[in-house]
């Protein structure tokens, strides 16, 4: 077929498709690539086959590229034999005038309509993610997976804890957070919530597993089962329990011996204490026994005088309570065994046996890998309670404004609301490289506060242990260097801390070692914004002056020229003279110091005595020579007591 023959083909071809849209010429065109693909394949064959007569396109190949409709027009009632081959054209009969159905396809794939107008399908709403089905995993995985946390949970001993608690790990690690969590607090309540009275030493064995998780895997667990654990106590006690019916029972011990692992704080337990005699029956007197067996020892030691307030708000309720009720066995039986509780006189309540229970938390202590820390959930039962309107504050990443009413839909979708506070928060937190959930709680607790002394008390309700400690000096510096003016707000903080804690003082210390180390890659503003903070630091004597014998005197660069000029000159020219001059007098007596002390002498001759002196100098003609009177008395006070030879 000459080439005349392929464009006449595809001249009446589009002029049958002159219907078609215009954005789409593009796809048209790889349609005539392919069309004439198909030609130059048959033609090949042609060559091979002599004196045969037989069609260039058949209807199956048609019937590739085209729709049925339009192979019916193309074909016709006479097929395309050798004659037309011969004689170079290709003649193409006229459409059939049959009408369209209602609603065809075209060669693309596009439904259309009568009139060849294409029709729109509705796409499915879009659905966030938030708002999805959470649980990914099939019905057969999650069947598997908690029959093997049913399987651990029945072999669980206090042997074999570390065997349960890396069992558990395993599936954290395989599984999704969520899926594992539900599944591991569905069969945990089956096994100590039953109707029956659970023993403690399951119940104790359970409550340490679960603190190890809490250590191990990640503090959202222990805070899942918290909320669990807490909606189910709030739903049986607003409803009627028989006293034969120990599921609040032993649901009250569950969460007194979580108490007693410190998996909360004993501001919860009294709460929880508390809402059961708010409304005092023989049932709750029960529960109350049953959760001073448990953890009477830990409530006395930890906070001994929210126990006197909680013994004096329970007298006061039963004096409130009619005779009869009053003088009831189990009520007097409760009160002896509270005084018996503050007054350090465990013995007398019934079945105390806290042996097993400090085997427990030392096996736990051994257990507990090494870098993680419990941390106590410092939590109320309002909180957890509240959870779903007021968000998980305890959580990073989960807090929010409570639930908002829904707005109505409008036609048109309206500009997308400004993210609230925590969001920007912790995108800035990810921009600042805080990488880990401890790094970023603190952050957002620094960036958040209104002041210092809030910030203080909100760190405080971190309950932060060990390394964790160390991290938020590290937030705090990171924070501090990276302000494009100097701060005061955070040299108050640290202050702050140090104050509190004589932790905070040597991590302080040892940070700042680590930026006096790296001085030469400090960009000028965070050069400035350290000095700063450290002379706000040295004049509070929260850090003594000592804290600069790092830096080898002997090996100066500019950077640290400058660094030590502006310390040392805002603490010698500071109002204070007093608190100046105590400065140096704190660092005067002790021999170790004796190079740093020299070095500090010949650093203030020549770095600031010679340098005030010159035109450049940014002091006054009188600054210059308070200066250099002020200087006088420092060089006697790190003089006066070195050693004398004696002969």
């Amino acid at each position: 077929m000459g080439d005349s023959d392929e464009q006449s083909i595809l001249d009446d071809d589009d002029d049958d498709e002159n219907g078609e849209d215009e954005e789409f010429s593009d796809l048209e065109d790889e349609e005539e690539s392919y069309y004439e693909s198909e030609i130059s394949e048959d033609e090949s064959k042609n060559k091979t086959k002599s004196d045969k007569k037989e069609k260039i396109i058949s209807e199956d190949d048609l019937k590739k590229v085209f729709s049925d409709d339009e192979v019916s027009h193309l074909s016709g009632d006479e097929d395309l034999d050798g004659s037309d081959l011969e004689s170079g054209e290709v003649n193409v009969p006229e459409r059939n005038e049959k009408e369209k159905p209602d609603v065809w396809e075209d060669i693309y794939g596009r439904k259309r309509d009568k009139d060849g107008n294409i029709i729109k399908e509705e796409k499915g709403i879009y659905i966030p993610p938030h708002l999805r089905n959470k649980d990914s995993a099939s019905d057969k995985d999650l069947v598997q997976l908690n029959r093997q946390i049913k399987s651990i949970l029945n072999k669980l001993s206090g042997s074999k804890l570390h065997w349960a608690c890396s069992s558990i790990e395993g599936l954290y690690g395989s599984h999704s957070r969520h899926a594992v969590s539900g599944a591991l607090c569905s069969q945990w309540s089956c096994a100590t919530v039953t109707s029956s009275a659970a023993p403690d030493r399951l119940l104790a064995e359970h409550a340490a597993l679960l603190s190890l998780l809490h250590a191990n895997v990640a503090t959202e667990v222990g805070a899942h089962f918290l909320e669990e654990l807490c909606l189910m106590f709030d739903k049986m006690v607003d409803t009627e329990q028989a006293v034969e019916d120990k599921r609040l029972d032993n649901l009250t011990a569950c969460l007194a011996y979580l108490y007693s692992f410190k998996i909360f704080d004993s501001a919860l337990m009294y709460d929880i204490l508390g809402r059961l005699l708010h409304k005092i029956s023989e049932k709750h007197c029960d529960c109350v026994l049953r959760a001073l067996r448990c953890a009477g020892d830990v409530l006395r030691r930890d906070d001994p005088l929210a126990l006197k307030t909680f013994i004096h708000d329970t007298q006061t309720r039963v004096a409130k309570l009619n005779e009869q009720a009053a003088t009831g066995s189990r009520i007097k039986f409760l009160l002896e065994v509270l005084l018996a509780v503050k007054n350090n006189n465990l013995n007398k309540i019934p079945n105390y046996e806290p042996t097993y229970v400090e085997s427990l938390k030392k096996l736990c202590r051994g257990v507990v890998r090494r870098g993680n820390t419990l941390t106590t959930l410092n939590l109320r039962l309002h909180d957890l309670l509240t959870a779903n309107e007021r968000g998980k504050w305890w959580i990073v990443g989960s807090a929010w404004a409570g639930n908002r009413p829904q707005q109505a839909p409008t036609a048109a979708p309206s500009a997308a609301p400004a993210p609230t506070a925590d969001h920007k928060l912790l995108e800035l937190a990810r921009q600042q490289r805080m990488n880990t959930d401890v790094r970023r709680s603190i952050f957002c607790v620094i960036m958040a506060a209104q002041d210092y002394m809030e910030a203080f008390e909100k760190l405080q309700q971190l309950c932060l242990r060990g390394e964790q400690q160390r991290e938020v000096v590290h937030v705090l510096l990171a924070c501090a260097l990276q302000e494009n003016s100097y701060n005061p707000y955070y040299a108050l903080l640290a202050n702050k801390l140090c104050q509190y804690d004589r932790k905070y003082q040597l991590s302080i210390q040892f940070s700042v070692w680590d930026k006096i180390k790296e001085l030469e890659s400090v960009r000028k503003q965070a050069l400035t914004n350290l000095a700063q903070l450290l002379i706000h630091l040295i004049m509070e004597k929260a850090l003594p002056l000592s804290v600069l014998k790092i830096i080898q005197f002997s090996d100066l660069n500019k950077k640290s020229v400058r660094f030590m000029r502006q310390i040392l000159l805002a603490v010698i020219m500071n109002a204070d003279l007093q608190a100046s001059l105590e400065v140096f007098h704190r660092i005067s007596k002790s021999p170790k110091l004796h190079m740093f002390r020299e070095s500090l002498r010949l650093f203030i001759q020549h770095f600031l005595i010679k340098n005030a002196g010159k035109k450049s100098s940014i002091l006054s003609e009188e600054e210059m020579a308070t200066l250099k009177e002020r200087a006088s008395e420092v060089d006697k006070i790190l003089t006066q007591h070195e050693s004398k030879l004696k002969f």
